[in-house]
């Protein structure tokens, strides 16, 4: 009986189009709700209006999570047609998780399978994108590497140094300017599909808030090193002759990417 009911509220038409489905009929026959031998209903209503009281209410509440992590997206599509994305999306993958900020996280993926959608690849890194500030927000806690700390590597070891990035840390190397749409979205500006364009980004959560931070190329790459586990002296390789690698590196430490210095012989410096 539980089953059934699920099957009524979760369906995204009406009671009457929910209580003849396949998988609710399989259980429940038709016939036995209109007799009044599942639901009894009352002078006023019969279980169908009953029914339809909580009918698209679970599905209601599911769509309006998602609206808020993929604002950007549901602007993007239009609203009927990204509730009917969000409608298949739900089908395919039902919340299983008891922390609603989970239900999305299969969307991105969800929306590359969709080879029908038009603008496809530019919606799924656009989806990607908002995904990944709603998992730097809820990243765990953490505490930066201080100044003070990186003042006392001595120089000669810098080059062998490894700096753990913080767990808010996301890094995209996008084919469109995906951050360029979610901003003038956030602003409230009109905006059209950017066309294709590489470019690299850094998600982050620094003082309780989430920020984008647009990089050059050899700045991504260089973050991205790092985050595989390189020292210091092989990311900044990475950057091909850069001048700008020390002001980048400044920049990072000052905006709380590092929660660890980890030298050489198992010594570390590590943010308490």
């Amino acid at each position: 009986m539980q089953r059934w009911f699920a099957l009524v509220t979760e369906h995204p038409a009406t009671a009457d189009v929910a209580i003849a489905s396949r998988g609710a009929a399989a259980i429940v026959p038709p016939r036995a709700v209109r007799e009044r031998r599942i639901v009894r209903g009352n002078a006023r209503m019969s279980p169908t209006d009953q029914l339809q009281v909580y009918n698209g209410a679970y599905l209601a509440r599911l769509l309006e999570v998602l609206q808020g992590d993929y604002g950007a997206l549901q602007h993007a599509l239009g609203e009927d047609a990204f509730r009917a994305l969000l409608v298949k999306f739900l089908a395919a993958h039902p919340s299983r998780h008891p922390n609603l900020n989970q239900l999305g996280a299969p969307l991105p993926a969800f929306v590359t399978r969709q080879r029908t959608l038009p603008q496809r690849a530019f919606l799924a890194e656009l989806a990607t994108l908002e995904r990944a500030v709603a998992e730097a927000f809820d990243a765990p806690e953490f505490g930066a590497v201080t100044q003070d700390e990186m003042a006392a590597v001595p120089p000669a070891q810098w080059g062998k140094a490894r700096l753990r990035l913080n767990p808010s840390v996301r890094l995209f190397a996008f084919r469109h300017p995906v951050d360029q749409y979610y901003q003038a979205w956030k602003e409230e500006r009109p905006i059209a599909v950017p066309k294709r364009a590489p470019n690299w980004l850094c998600v982050y959560r620094k003082d309780d808030r989430v920020w984008r931070q647009r990089l050059a190329k050899p700045a991504h790459a260089v973050l991205q090193a790092l985050a595989a586990g390189h020292p210091l002296g092989e990311a900044i390789e990475r950057a091909a002759g850069a001048e700008q690698v020390g002001e980048w590196f400044q920049g990072f430490a000052r905006d709380g990417l590092f929660t660890k210095i980890e030298l050489r012989r198992g010594r570390s410096r590590a943010a308490r």
